[in-house]
C-alpha cells in the first residue's frame, strides 16, 4: 500500500514537474506527459527497491551515496530524453533597403511634344527635387540601379543594344534576388511603363505584395502618341518543315495617318517576296496583316517584314522587322493504333495529318468503317513511307519498323490485336530505343485488357487487369487540374506563368469519364488530376518534418485516386498514360490551340526537339535562331546507332565559330534517360552578329561519316533586340503601371509628387520580431555530467563489494 501511495506520487509529481518545465520551455516526448510520469515512477520504484536491497551489504552513508547518484543520473537522462528547447520572441533591429530603379531604356532617351527634357531627365530631377533618397537614407539603405533590357550594376559594362529593350519583369526579380526578403522595404521606379519582354512583370510585382514591400512608381511620359507608323510584333515560327507553309503574322501601328494608305512588304533578301496595301481610317489605327509563303529552299532564311516610307514619321528606325526561319525535312515519325474510330482518335489524326507538319503519320484502325463484305488491302505501318501517306491497315512487320517510330500511341486497342510477342517488341522500343509510348485509356480495353506480363509492365499505375468493361466509371462530373509537378512540367504549360497556366487548365470543359487506377508505380509521376469543387483545397496540417511527410503521403494518395495523365520514365524511353479520352474537349471554344500544344508538348517531351542540321545518325540544334546578349543559347545534339538505340560519346564537343574561326569549344554533358540527347549551355555573347557550332567528338565524328556529311554545323545570330520594339510604341502605359502599384501595395505619381512616395516605406519601425530556438538538451556537458555520475555510481558500488 505504501508503495502504491508512493508511485502515485512519484508520478503525479513528475507529471506535474514536466507540465510545468513544458510551458516554460518545448519539450518533445513521444508519448502523453502522464505516460512519461508513470515511466519515471517506476524507475524511481526500481532504484529505491534497489537500494533496500543493497542497503544490507553496504554501509548506510554508501548506498545512500549510490541511490543519490542513481537518481541525478535518471533526472538528467530524463531532460535529455523530454528534448527540452528554449523558443523566445527577439526584436532584431534591420537596416532595410530601398532601390531606386530607373528605366534606362531607348524611350526613355526621348523627348515628348512640348519638354525640353528627356523622360529620364525629368525623373532624375523629380528625384532631386523631392530629396527623397535622403529622406530614406536617414533610416535605410538606398541604392541606385538602371534598367533596360537587364539591371545594369554599378560599374558594369552592358552588353550591345542594352538599351533597344524594356524588361521590368527582369528589374524587378533582380531586385528580390539581391535583397533578403526581410530586408527589402520596396521599390520606387521611375519609368514610361513600356515593358517588352515576354516575362510577366504582374507576377513579379504579385510577390512584391506577399513581402509586404510596395512599388512606388514616378510615372514619366506623355500618354498621346507622336505621328508615327511602326511594327509592333511580328510572329512567324523558327523552323518549319520543307514544303510547309510559313505563315507570318504582323501587328501595325499607324498615328496620325486618317485616310492615308500605307504599303507592307515581306522580303527574303532584295527580293520582294509578297505586298499588301493597308487603308487607314482613323488617327490611332492598330491592325494585323498576315504573309504566306511556301520555301523553295531548306536551311536557314533571312526575312525582312517593312513599311513603305510615309511622310512626316517621327522615327524611322521601327519600319522594319527583321526574323530567321529554318527550313529542315526532319521530322518525328508517330504511330497511332486504334480499334474503332472515338472522337479522341479522329481528332488526334486530324491534327497530326493536318496541320502540324513536324510529325511523319501512320496510323492503324483495327476495325475501321466500311462496306459489308468489303476487304481492306495490307498496307502495314512504316516510317520509310513516303510523307502524306498515313492510312495502314496493318502493325508494323518487324522489329525494325517498330524501332523506325519516335511515338507510339495506342488508343482503346482489343487486347488481342497486339499479342504477347509484339508487347515485347514494344516494350523493347520503349527501354532500348527510347521512344515514348502513350497509352489512352478507354472503357473497353486500354490498359486493364492486357495479357501481356511485358504489356502491364509499361502501364506506369496499379489496377486491376481483367476484361470488364468500364463504360459506367466515373459518372460524376470533374475538371482537370494541374498536380505540383504538373505546374512545372513541359508537358502540361499551356500558358506563360504558372498562374495564368493553371486558369487556363481549370476553364477547360468539364468531363464525365476516366478510368479508375488503385495506385502509382515507383518512380511514376501525376501531372494532372480530376478535380471536382471541393477537391482544390491542399491537404494542410501541422509544422514539422513528420506532419510534412504526412501531408505529401496524403497528397500523393489524393493524386492517384483522381488521377488523368501519369508520366513514368521507363527504361532509356518514357510511358504516358492518359486516364480519359476526352482530351478533344480542349478544341471546345478554341479551335485546336489548346489541343494542338498539349500534343505538341507530350511529342516533345518524350520524342524529343526537332533538331534543324544533321542526318539520321547525328543531328544538332540550338533553342532558337536569334538570342539577344542577355540569353543563354542551349545547344542539342542526338546521337543514334544504325539501330536507333542511343549511342554514348564522352568526347563530344560543341565548337563556337565566328567568321570560320574558333572561339571555344564547350562539352556537351548527355542527358540523362534520353533518347541519346546532349546538351549544353553557352555563355552569354555580349558582341552582336553570326556565330556557328560544329559538334565533334570520337563517335560522332564517325556517325556524321555515315550520315555522308564531312561535318555537322548550325547557326545563330545574336542581336541587340529582336525587332524594333523599343520604339514601337512610345506612350506612358501607365495602365502597366498601376497594375504593378497596386499588386505591391504601392502607388503611381507623377514627377511632381515624387515625395509622396516616401509615405510608403516609413509606416514601419526597423525591428523585426524574430522567433529563436535554442536547445537546451544535446550539450556535451550534459552527456558529461551524465557518464561522471553513472561512472561515481560505479566506482563507489564496486568499492563497496556490489557487483
Amino acid at each position: 500500500m505504501k508503495s502504491a501511495i508512493r508511485f502515485l506520487a512519484v508520478a503525479l509529481g513528475a507529471w506535474g514537474l514536466l507540465h510545468g518545465v513544458s510551458q516554460i520551455v518545448r519539450i518533445s516526448p513521444g508519448w502523453p506527459l502522464w505516460i512519461s510520469g508513470a515511466a519515471i515512477a517506476a524507475t524511481v520504484e526500481l532504484l529505491l527497491w534497489l537500494y533496500r536491497y543493497e542497503a544490507g551489504a553496504v554501509t548506510r552513508g554508501r548506498a545512500r551515496c549510490i541511490i543519490g547518484l542513481r537518481l541525478l543520473a535518471l533526472a538528467v537522462l530524463v531532460w535529455i530524453l523530454i528534448e527540452p528547447v528554449w523558443v523566445r520572441k527577439v526584436e532584431r533591429e534591420t537596416k532595410r533597403e530601398v532601390v531606386v530603379v530607373m528605366d534606362d531604356s531607348g524611350s526613355m532617351q526621348l523627348k515628348d511634344d512640348g519638354t525640353e527634357a528627356t523622360r529620364i531627365a525629368i525623373g532624375e530631377a523629380a528625384l532631386a527635387k523631392s530629396k527623397i533618397v535622403e529622406k530614406l537614407r536617414e533610416t535605410m539603405r538606398v541604392r541606385v540601379v538602371k534598367a533596360a533590357r537587364s539591371v545594369q550594376a554599378e560599374g558594369e559594362k552592358v552588353a550591345e543594344g542594352w538599351g533597344d529593350s524594356t524588361d521590368l519583369a527582369s528589374a524587378l526579380g533582380t531586385v528580390l534576388e539581391q535583397v533578403p526578403p526581410d530586408e527589402l522595404a520596396g521599390v520606387v521606379m521611375v519609368s514610361d511603363g513600356r515593358h517588352n519582354r515576354p516575362e510577366r512583370v504582374e507576377d513579379v510585382a504579385r510577390r512584391f505584395g506577399i513581402l509586404d514591400a510596395p512599388v512606388g512608381v514616378v510615372a514619366v511620359g506623355s500618354e498621346e502618341p507622336p505621328k508615327d507608323a511602326s511594327i509592333l510584333s511580328v510572329r512567324a515560327p523558327e523552323a518549319i518543315h520543307l514544303g510547309d507553309r510559313m505563315r507570318v503574322s504582323v501587328d501595325l501601328k499607324f498615328d496620325g495617318y486618317k485616310g492615308q494608305t500605307a504599303k507592307v512588304y515581306l522580303r527574303r533578301g532584295d527580293k520582294i517576296l509578297e505586298s499588301r496595301e493597308v487603308s487607314i481610317p482613323q488617327d490611332h489605327h492598330r491592325e494585323e496583316i498576315r504573309f504566306a509563303q511556301v520555301p523553295e529552299q531548306g536551311g536557314v532564311n533571312d526575312y525582312r517584314v517593312q513599311i513603305g516610307d510615309l511622310e512626316g514619321e517621327r522615327f524611322k528606325e521601327n519600319n522594319h522587322w527583321d526574323f530567321e526561319t529554318s527550313i529542315t525535312d526532319a521530322r518525328t515519325n508517330v504511330l497511332i493504333v486504334e480499334n474503332y474510330p472515338r472522337w479522341e482518335f479522329r481528332y488526334l489524326r486530324n491534327l497530326f495529318y493536318g496541320r502540324d507538319k513536324s510529325v511523319h503519320l501512320q496510323y492503324v484502325l483495327m476495325n475501321p468503317d466500311q462496306i459489308s463484305y468489303q476487304s481492306n488491302a495490307a498496307v502495314p505501318a512504316s516510317a520509310s513511307r513516303p510523307f502524306g501517306d498515313a492510312l495502314a491497315t496493318r502493325l508494323p512487320v518487324s522489329e525494325e519498323e517498330w524501332r523506325k517510330f519516335d511515338v507510339i500511341i495506342l488508343g482503346d486497342v482489343d487486347a488481342k490485336a497486339i499479342d504477347g510477342p509484339t508487347w515485347q517488341i514494344i516494350s523493347r522500343c520503349v527501354n532500348e530505343r527510347a521512344a515514348l509510348l502513350v497509352m489512352i485509356a478507354g472503357p473497353r480495353a486500354m490498359p486493364h485488357a492486357i495479357d501481356s506480363e511485358a504489356g502491364r509492365a509499361l502501364v506506369p499505375a496499379e489496377m486491376e487487369f481483367n476484361h470488364r468493361n468500364y463504360f459506367n466509371e466515373g459518372g460524376d462530373e470533374f475538371r482537370f487540374s494541374l498536380t505540383p509537378e504538373g505546374q512545372r512540367h513541359p508537358v502540361t504549360q499551356q500558358s506563360d506563368g504558372e498562374t495564368a497556366n493553371e486558369r487556363v487548365w481549370s476553364e477547360f470543359p468539364a468531363l464525365n469519364w476516366r478510368h479508375p487506377v488503385t495506385g502509382l508505380k515507383e518512380g511514376a509521376e501525376v501531372l494532372l488530376t480530376a478535380a471536382s469543387g471541393d477537391e482544390h483545397a491542399a491537404v494542410v496540417s501541422g509544422a514539422g518534418l513528420t506532419s510534412a511527410l504526412d501531408d505529401l503521403a496524403k497528397r500523393r494518395e489524393r493524386e492517384a485516386k483522381t488521377a488523368l495523365l501519369v508520366t513514368r520514365q521507363t527504361g532509356k524511353g518514357k510511358v504516358a498514360l492518359l486516364l480519359t479520352d476526352r482530351t478533344w474537349r480542349l478544341r471546345e471554344g478554341a479551335g485546336d490551340l489548346y489541343h494542338h500544344r498539349f500534343w505538341g508538348n507530350l511529342v516533345r517531351w518524350g520524342a524529343g526537339p526537332v533538331l534543324r542540321s544533321g542526318g539520321a545518325r547525328a543531328r544538332l540544334g540550338t533553342d532558337q535562331l536569334t538570342y539577344t546578349p542577355d540569353d543563354r543559347v542551349k545547344v542539342t545534339a542526338r546521337l543514334r546507332d544504325q539501330s536507333l538505340k542511343p549511342v554514348d560519346d564522352n568526347s563530344l564537343q560543341a565548337e563556337i565559330l565566328s567568321e570560320g574561326k574558333v572561339l571555344s569549344s564547350v562539352p556537351l554533358t548527355a542527358v540523362e534517360n534520353s533518347n541519346g540527347l546532349y546538351e549544353a549551355n553557352l555563355e552569354r555573347f555580349t558582341k552582336g552578329g553570326k556565330y556557328e557550332i560544329r559538334l565533334r567528338g570520337d563517335k560522332a565524328d564517325t556517325l556524321i561519316k555515315e550520315d555522308g556529311a564531312k561535318e555537322l554545323k548550325t547557326g545563330f545570330q545574336v542581336v541587340g533586340s529582336r525587332g524594333p520594339i523599343e520604339l514601337a510604341e512610345t506612350t506612358l502605359n501607365r495602365p502597366l503601371l498601376e497594375t504593378i502599384a497596386g499588386l505591391s501595395g504601392g502607388k503611381v505619381v507623377s514627377p511632381d509628387k515624387t515625395a509622396d512616395l516616401a509615405a510608403l516605406f516609413l509606416t514601419e519601425k526597423n525591428q523585426r520580431d524574430e522567433i529563436r530556438e535554442s536547445s537546451l538538451w544535446d550539450s556535451g556537458w550534459l552527456l558529461g555530467l551524465l557518464a561522471i555520475l553513472l561512472g561515481s555510481e560505479w566506482v563507489i558500488r564496486r568499492a563497496g563489494g556490489l557487483p
